[in-house]
């Protein structure tokens, strides 16, 4: 890999991976950075202030997995809506309240969807719902972020592409260390200036890198070489799960991309 100072953008294989995931994801700009966690608490950076609610998806991996990093580095609360990863329109409407001259309620001012969703077992969203979803959290002044760490098994699944999945939201996080297999590496895509302010929130939070390079070389290759091989991975979970289905005393749920729940029962 050429390298060079990616805090000074002196990185020129950063640069473009930066570039070729903005532009599969149909944004501006896009921001290297060494996780989905940081990638997802950037993005919510962005969009509140401190005593915000920010409406997650039930199983949230922003809620459940991030060490309580919402409350600690933004401030925010995090308020669950819908059942397994998924919301209508209607329960999105039940959820909002408005901001009271009272100020008794905090402000809501972002939706955080995920797709696919990790603890739902690699659900996909349906287009339809989730079109529907994002156009009435904009009709609620609200922004929209989408934890879309394994966005490319939902695009491949959809058999749409990754910017259809991603046109809806504000900020969207991707990841190269999942399905595509790429050793670390995540970055966050929105508009420009958003993108901007981030790289000084990246800094904040540590995740600034020298000769990053090296990993943005990694993440390249995993998406020339590993993208096509996704629907693969997909086949090879439903064959998982068809074995284990076969086996007395074990509960299979059918997947529907590259994740695979089961459960043993009792005999």
């Amino acid at each position: 890999a050429v390298v060079g100072d990616d805090l000074y953008r002196e990185d020129p294989t950063v640069q473009a991976l930066e570039q070729r995931v903005a532009a599969l994801l149909g944004k501006e700009a896009a921001l290297f950075v060494p996780s989905g966690t940081m990638a997802n608490q950037l993005g919510l950076r962005l969009h509140v202030q401190p005593g915000d609610d920010v409406l997650v998806s039930d199983g949230a991996h922003i809620k459940w997995y991030e060490s309580g990093a919402a409350a600690a580095l933004s401030g925010v609360q995090l308020v669950t809506v819908g059942q397994g990863g998924f919301l209508s329109v209607a329960e999105l409407r039940e959820a909002h309240h408005a901001e009271r001259s009272d100020h008794a309620y905090a402000p809501m001012r972002l939706l955080c969807l995920e797709n696919t969703h990790n603890r739902g077992g690699g659900k996909v969203w349906p287009a339809g719902q989730l079109q529907a979803v994002c156009a009435a959290a904009v009709d609620l002044g609200l922004r929209l972020h989408l934890d879309g760490a394994r966005l490319w098994n939902a695009a491949v699944a959809l058999g749409t592409s990754p910017s259809a999945v991603a046109a809806p939201f504000d900020t969207v996080a991707v990841c190269l260390s999942k399905g595509l297999g790429a050793p670390a590496g995540s970055l966050l895509c929105g508009r420009g200036p958003d993108i901007e302010r981030a790289r000084r929130f990246r800094r904040m939070y540590g995740g600034s890198m020298r000769q990053a390079g090296i990993l943005a070389a990694a993440g390249l290759y995993a998406l020339e070489h590993h993208y096509e091989l996704l629907a693969k991975d997909h086949e090879h979970a439903r064959l998982i799960a068809q074995g284990l289905g076969g086996l007395a005393h074990v509960a299979v749920t059918a997947p529907e991309t590259n994740i695979v729940l089961f459960a043993l029962e009792p005999p």
